[in-house]
């Protein structure tokens, strides 16, 4: 009813009032507005307009909206959300200026995407129509990594620049980082040179107090059996962020390896046994969802925290998770009870309490910090408690499949083009790195190192660059000896290469699971590198996790890669099959920023000087010479100076083939194209 209405008044210059249901006579200043040069109405007659909003009747009750011409609020404008009312609750808000036409005729609605609408209509029953309520702001976004401007990319083009040009391999490369680097202006900061954050906490495990290794063997003995005591070896106080996220752009999700000019490298159960020492056989982690009463229940039971501050604490980090200060606390206060209570004579069940309170904290303040990382970097999840309650059979789990699925995970996380964050454990990352290209980035070697540590005990890191841009040229131009595809061969009297190692398939830790394919990067075990299966034929898609236990516990050794498939020893570290590379460029996107051709040289400008000097050298003539060693050839062949079948005798002929396209192409360009002249 009311914009019909409100539209039949305003041909009849009369003014319908909503709110008290009068049609008032009035005269359309608007249209007798002097106007300015431009156009512009000048503010004449606003007295009178004034007058005409302020004595129209009011409206007893209260309104749902806000009062006419007050508008909505804006809180990011500093409005204030209360208004003073009388004890009536009428508003006392005074406009001084009142837009009776703005008001007056505005009868539309905006839906979520801010598009006018025009409102429903209402009977005459109905209680009054509130005033139009403004747009909703929408609120400002975080900035993340810009996707490619949809010209960058033609509608026809088949794949991607840069690769891949057949998707059956990278199914989901569209959400991927590495396309808005590639068409990335090359001036464009906010893409190529962005800085991204790598959250860790290994740190925390180099500074915390730790007991005396000589004096403290009770405690020592317990957290060596475990097989997570190289963990506290194993972390670098510095990270370089930039050579990070080099990396995990080039890290593809449906490969689970990285992708570079060379082909493919991937982190394998291989790698985390030499770099950390841990457990890589045994049983996964299989831990699932845990009530806070449950979670209560098991902290009071193994760390001796009263159920009620649990509880208050779970409230306060909104899950079943402590902050490390809490469980560094537990740690160290149930030590010094285990020492006082030997210093006062108590039995040997209470020491023995105190002792094994004091391990557990410190073993789940250790894996939290190191394999289990995650992005909060303040809190641990209790939820792993639980692999703690019997300390004599901690090493019986799967440590190191659990540090691979969760540093896997976060990379499939961190290369997509909406994620600037990165968890995991950065240090094992770091340490895969540099014992496969050592000459990318800055670090020394730690001078209590011995062989019988862990390989990440080895290296020091320096600080390097924050952003990626130079290790990202650095890896587009690498070259097959920057690469040390088997960097473990002189340490396999410490970790040999055992079965697991081979295991191709699924891993898990409780809920998330990972891909573990060695058939891609047979180079990291000194095999010839051929066309790898498809991944989905290693890890069959939809597995359920009982399934996957299943499989790793009790067909190990026909989930194994075979020897046929491992094919030939390398002779070089870098040996492939024919058609390898070919197919990867293909199916891979192993350059990360299109190749800038170089300008031309400037002409120097002592050139005439140059060329003088040169004929006064009588430099030889290297087509003479090349000609010279053909005719030498020829003849020894054509004399017989060389027996056929012989080794000299095939040297000779290879030699010949090398100069005679050299020869017959130099002289194809001195005949301008006549046929004749392409032979001596």
């Amino acid at each position: 009813m009311f914009p019909l209405l409100q539209e039949s008044c305003v041909r009849l210059n009369y003014k319908y009032c909503i709110d008290c249901e009068f049609i008032y006579l009035c005269i359309d200043m608007e249209e007798n507005l002097p106007r300015g040069r431009h156009g512009k109405a000048i503010n004449a007659h606003a007295s009178a307009r004034r007058e005409l909003a302020a004595n129209h009747p009011s409206k007893r009750g209260r309104r749902k909206g806000p009062t006419p011409g007050q508008g909505t609020h804006d809180a990011e404008a500093g409005g204030s959300h209360t208004r003073g009312r009388t004890r009536l609750g009428q508003s006392l808000v005074v406009q001084d200026e009142f837009d009776a036409d703005q008001f007056l005729n505005a009868c539309f609605d905006y839906d979520d995407l801010g598009s006018p609408q025009v409102s429903p209509q209402h009977s005459p029953q109905d209680e009054p129509q509130d005033p139009p309520q403004q747009p909703p702001r929408q609120q400002r976004r975080k900035p993340v990594r810009r996707k490619p401007p949809k010209c960058s990319r033609n509608d026809d083009e088949v794949g991607f620049g840069g690769g891949p040009t057949d998707l059956s391999l990278l199914t989901e490369y569209d959400k991927h980082m590495a396309i808005p680097i590639w068409y990335a202006d090359p001036n464009d900061k906010e893409i190529l040179a962005v800085n991204l954050r790598c959250i860790a906490s290994g740190k925390k495990v180099i500074n915390i107090q730790k007991p005396s290794r000589r004096t403290d063997r009770w405690f020592w003995d317990v957290v060596e059996a475990s097989g997570l005591e190289p963990l506290t070896r194993t972390n670098f106080s510095v990270l370089d962020y930039g050579l990070l996220w080099a990396f995990v752009e080039r890290w593809h999700t449906e490969t689970s390896s990285f992708h570079i000019p060379l082909g493919e490298l991937a982190i394998t159960l291989d790698d985390v046994q030499c770099l950390l020492h841990i457990p890589i056989e045994g049983k996964f982690l299989n831990h699932g969802k845990m009530s806070r009463d449950e979670a209560a229940d098991m902290v009071n039971s193994f760390l001796g925290v009263d159920r009620n501050v649990v509880m208050g604490h779970f409230a306060k980090m909104n899950g079943l998770h402590l902050k490390h200060s809490d469980v560094e606390d537990i740690y160290s206060v149930n030590h010094g009870l285990a020492d006082k209570a030997v210093a006062e004579g108590k039995s040997a069940h209470e020491i023995k309490l105190y002792r094994d309170r004091s391990i557990r904290a410190f073993l789940l303040f250790l894996v939290c910090c190191t394999i289990f990382s995650n992005k909060s970097s303040y809190y641990v999840d209790v939820v792993y408690l639980q692999y703690f309650q019997d300390l004599s059979a901690v090493r019986e789990w799967n440590w190191g499949a659990a540090a691979l699925v969760h540093l896997q995970h976060y990379l499939d996380d961190a290369c997509l083009v909406t994620v600037n964050q990165m968890a995991g454990y950065m240090s094992l990352l770091q340490g895969w790195i540099i014992s496969h290209f050592p000459g990318l980035s800055v670090w020394a070697q730690d001078p209590i190192y011995s062989e019988g540590m862990p390989r990440n005990a080895k290296f020091v890191p320096g600080a390097g660059h924050r952003e990626p841009s130079s290790y990202r040229n650095s890896l587009d131009n690498i070259q097959t000896y920057d690469c040390v595809f088997s960097p473990y061969d002189d340490h396999r009297h410490v970790r040999p290469l055992i079965n697991s190692c081979w295991f191709s398939g699924w891993l898990r830790c409780g809920n998330l699971k990972a891909k573990h394919l060695p058939e891609r990067v047979l180079r990291q075990f000194k095999h010839v590198q051929g066309i790898p299966r498809k991944p989905d034929l290693s890890a069959t898609p939809g597995m359920s996790l009982c399934e996957i236990d299943r499989v790793f516990m009790e067909e190990l050794d026909l989930r194994m890669i075979a020897e046929e498939m491992r094919g030939q020893a390398v002779v070089s570290a870098w040996d492939h099959e024919p058609g390898y590379m070919t197919w990867f460029y293909k199916v891979s996107h192993p350059v990360m920023r299109p190749v800038q051709a170089p300008a031309s040289p400037p002409r120097p400008p002592n050139l005439e000087v140059l060329i003088e000097a040169a004929e006064a050298r009588n430099d030889p003539n290297m087509l003479q010479v090349c000609r010279g060693v053909r005719d030498e050839v020829e003849r020894s062949l054509r004399e017989g100076e060389a027996v056929e079948g012989t080794p000299v005798h095939g040297t000779l002929r290879r030699i010949l083939n090398l100069l005679n396209p050299v020869l017959t192409c130099r002289r194809l360009k001195r005949g301008r194209g006549r046929r004749y002249n392409t032979r001596e």
